[in-house]
């Protein structure tokens, strides 16, 4: 059977680089279904819109369309349907994700272009669909996959894709599924129902060395809902990555009820560069209202390891929750000057269908269903975003201010070493980005030096070091890089360019070719090979 798994942000949000990329679920549904003889099609339509959009899945002639839908891209993925339905009423189209997880029923009697609505976790749920003929029940609730490691990785994926950038796409990566918390503003609890699944580290490894191999991915993300959850896992995947000799940088997302100074240690060792603690207030009254579970306290001492570490380290915040006050957001402040994160991302406190506050006030009478459709806003907020996006710039603000205190500086880089060992190319790689930032190339080549000494096979060091040398000696040490992986675009980007400062047109075209036969969707690799081509 031939299915184009769709997923389209909002057409206003396609310049969004996280919004307009696709979500994990419907990536891995994609190569599930290819894993079973499925025809598949990966199609990411955010940069077209929804007429155009139709007009691509069209021109394909599928059996079946599965779109993935969340709140925030609902509108124009509704228009999608109804618009596909239209020119061609035979088509099959699957609808799941978080929007229609928590607002089937609704949406079933508003959309009837929609045949069929899959309720949480979509892999098996899609395949039996495809399997079953028209008396499949319209609404289907997607059963829980308890084995992860039997998931094909989205990058593995071998179809035709359409606006999908493998290089950007692929990177973020999913290791376990779901959280045992219960945090009322997020719907992971209903979603999953507290309970989580998880690869193995074998399986992960696997899939890293996949990324690298053959895209020459060096930096990935994981976007778990709480990666840190299980210590042992943790340093089980921290030990094989570091014995892998990948040098891979990344960054995850983590409690901070979670981590101690042995796992940040641990991960820093195997690249972690930067960490993101879900934090969200300062004022322990507001996060007994979220049901955190966290406290004030354990915020300062997360925040406390993460610095002695070496890590970067970054706070998601919230504004607006009902009855938050200035004294709150002065809550927040003071643990900003307190802490010294080096960024945060502060948003307002948002009603998500499936969500226990969503629930609450269904409850009481404040928000209906029916709400969800008389809007086109990404979300629909407890307090009125011109009230909250104040206590927004108050808190941005203060985030600036301390900035350069957050920085770390040379005294920070000896405590470092004592934590994670004089041998770390974390370690290296930070501080010699801190003195490349601040005008010191020197002191910078002295730490990409080390990395290239101590672990020749690095890419990064020799990437780094090219940044702060003559042309000449970046030429050649982007040579090296290039054979070490030359799978890696960005080393053949910058190749093409230190060729081009030493007026070698040639070598500088072969270059820049080869950047952009790797990945013709960046659009300084194109800019720069069409240049030089003409």
């Amino acid at each position: 059977m031939k299915v184009i798994c769709v997923y389209l942000c909002n057409y206003s949000d396609r310049k969004d680089y996280y919004i307009s990329l696709m979500p994990h679920g419907i990536t891995s549904i994609a190569a599930y279904l290819e894993s079973l003889s499925h025809e598949v099609i990966l199609a990411n339509f955010s940069q077209y819109g929804y007429k155009k959009a139709v007009q691509l899945t069209l021109k394909h002639k599928p059996d079946t369309v599965a779109v993935s839908i969340f709140s925030f891209n609902r509108d124009e993925s509704f228009k999608y349907i109804n618009y596909l339905k239209k020119q061609n009423p035979s088509v099959k189209i699957i609808a799941g994700g978080q929007h229609p997880t928590f607002l089937h029923d609704e949406i079933a009697r508003r959309y009837p272009a929609i045949d069929h609505i899959i309720t949480g976790e979509g892999e098996l749920a899609v395949s039996s669909l495809l399997e079953q003929n028209s008396s499949a029940k319209r609404i289907t609730a997607g059963e829980r996959i308890k084995n992860l490691d039997m998931l094909p990785f989205p990058s593995l994926f071998k179809g035709l894709t359409i606006g999908v950038n493998p290089y950007e796409q692929y990177r973020y990566i999913i290791t376990s599924r779901g959280c045992p918390n219960s945090c009322t503003y997020c719907s992971s609890p209903a979603f999953w129902k507290r309970k989580v699944t998880v690869r193995s580290s074998s399986n992960i490894i696997s899939e890293l060395n996949h990324l690298r191999k053959k895209f020459g991915i060096i930096y990935f993300s994981i976007r778990d809902d709480n990666f840190t959850l299980n210590k042992n896992r943790v340093l089980e995947f921290c030990r094989m990555l570091k014995e892998s000799r990948l040098y891979m940088m990344w960054n995850c997302q983590a409690r901070v009820d979670t981590i101690d100074q042995e796992m940040l240690t641990a991960m820093k060792r195997a690249g972690l560069e930067h960490i993101q603690y879900g934090v969200e207030s300062g004022s322990e009254p507001v996060l007994k209202k979220y049901d955190k579970s966290i406290t004030r306290a354990m915020i300062i001492r997360a925040a406390a390891i993460t610095r002695e570490t070496g890590v970067y380290l970054s706070f998601y915040l919230m504004t607006g929750m009902h009855g938050e006050t200035s004294e709150d957001t002065d809550a927040t402040i003071s643990l900003i000057k307190k802490t010294l994160p080096h960024d945060s991302i502060v948003s307002p406190v948002a009603y998500y269908p499936g969500t226990s506050i969503y629930n609450d006030a269904r409850k009481k009478g404040l928000i209906n269903d029916r709400d969800w459709f008389d809007t086109t806003d990404s979300g629909i907020y407890l307090r009125n975003p011109a009230e909250t996006s104040t206590d927004i710039d108050r808190i941005l603000h203060q985030n600036s201010l301390v900035s350069a205190r957050a920085a770390y500086k040379s005294t920070d880089f000896n405590r470092h070493r004592q934590k994670t060992g004089e041998n770390c190319w974390m370690t290296d790689i930070i501080e010699g980005d801190t003195w490349q930032n601040i005008g010191k190339p020197e002191k910078a080549a002295a730490c990409y030096q080390r990395i290239i000494f101590n672990f020749p096979l690095n890419i990064w060091g020799y990437m780094r070091m090219s940044e702060v040398v003559s042309n000449s000696q970046s030429t050649r040490l982007l040579i090296k890089a290039s054979e070490l992986l030359p799978q890696n675009y960005e080393i053949w980007y910058r190749l093409s360019l230190s060729y081009l400062k030493s007026r070698n047109k040639n070598n500088a075209l072969k270059a820049a070719s080869t950047a952009f036969r790797l990945n013709p969707h960046d659009l300084d690799v194109s800019v720069l090979f069409k240049k030089l081509k003409s």
